[in-house]
Formats: structure tokens, sequence, C-alpha cells
């Protein structure tokens, strides 16, 4: 069971694991963010994201893309932080495909890419707290991150082969702000 209580300035996601156990997560606010999700893999999710980019590029938008896949870092990455728990690296490469740079060249002002598993994003979403105004136009491609934040928008993309959330995703369903088609232009959504 999960519920949201909003108090003032205070969100607290009340998650109840079983019935004998259960936690109480401070939700950071993001007022201006919002969070991009997907069923499954290459369903839009960075296409939308770059439209949303584009969308409010005069707001000074910053990026962040969070994959719970490692992958090398190149030599001459930025690396902004780097422990046991993650790896944040700003993307300042405007030449490659990488979905960072997508969105880098879509006209966010900054773009960070982020690796790390679910179960660190607590402290992931604190790091940020420390490198970014939380009050500016945040564009976030990540489900997970949802449990630690309390966005403007929630958002989460699918194409008609995979149209449901993904089951360790299926607690957030309740939060989804809208559903985006994947297979049809976006445009109309913005």
């Amino acid at each position: 069971m999960v519920k949201l209580f909003l108090n003032d300035s205070l969100a607290v996601l009340f998650v109840n694991y079983k019935k004998s156990m259960s936690s109480v997560i401070p939700l950071k606010q993001f007022p201006k963010s919002i969070i991009i999700s997907g069923t499954a893999r290459n369903v839009g999710k960075t296409t939308f994201a770059c439209q949303l980019i584009e969308k409010y590029k005069p707001e000074k938008v910053i990026a962040i893309k969070i994959s719970p896949h490692f992958h090398s870092i190149e030599a001459d990455a930025e690396i902004i932080e780097q422990n046991e728990d993650f790896v944040i690296v700003r993307e300042h490469k405007k030449e490659s495909s990488k979905d960072s740079a997508r969105m880098l060249n879509a006209g966010a002002s900054e773009v960070y890419f982020i690796m790390t598993l679910d179960n660190n994003l607590l402290k992931v979403v604190n790091f940020l707290s420390t490198i970014v105004d939380t009050n500016s136009r945040i564009i976030i491609e990540s489900a997970a991150i949802r449990r630690y934040i309390l966005p403007q928008k929630f958002y989460v993309v699918y194409n008609n082969d995979n149209p449901n959330i993904k089951n360790q995703n299926t607690d957030l369903e309740k939060y989804i702000d809208e559903w985006i088609n994947g297979e049809i232009v976006f445009l109309p959504y913005l």
C-alpha cells in the first residue's frame, strides 16, 4: 500500500512493505520538474523528453537521465560524483548518439547522466539537491525516482506492444498524471 500525504511544504510517501514493516520517506519537492517513465525500452521516453526540453528551453532546462545499468565512462567524461552507490556525469558532448547528448542538443542548459540502482536513488536525490536548483525546470527520465521526488508532472510513455507499467513500478501507477503514446506525435500533449 502506498499513500501520499501533503502538508504545506512537506510531502511524505508512506510505504507499507509488509503488514509488520513500514517506513516514512520524505519527498523532495522539485516544483517545476517533470518525470518521464516508460513501459519498456525504446518507447519514446527520450524523444518526449527532448520535445519538453525544446518547449521549456527559455527557462534554462536541466535534464537528467537515470539508468540502473552501469556503462563504461569515457576518458574525457566530466564526472561530478563517483562513489560506491552512484555515478553522475555532466554531458558536454553534442556529437554523440547517447540520450544525454540528444537532451543537450534539444536545448538543455545542463544534462546529467546518472548510473545507480533504484535502492540508491534517495542518495542521488539528496546529492542532486546540492548541485542543481530544485526550483528550476528539470526534466528527469526515470520511473523509480518518483518515489523520492514530488514533481509538477509525472508522465509514462508507452507503445501498443508495451501498454502496461513495469511490474517493479506498479506502486507508482496512481501518481501518473498522463499516459503518452510513443507511437503518435507528442506535440498535441504539450
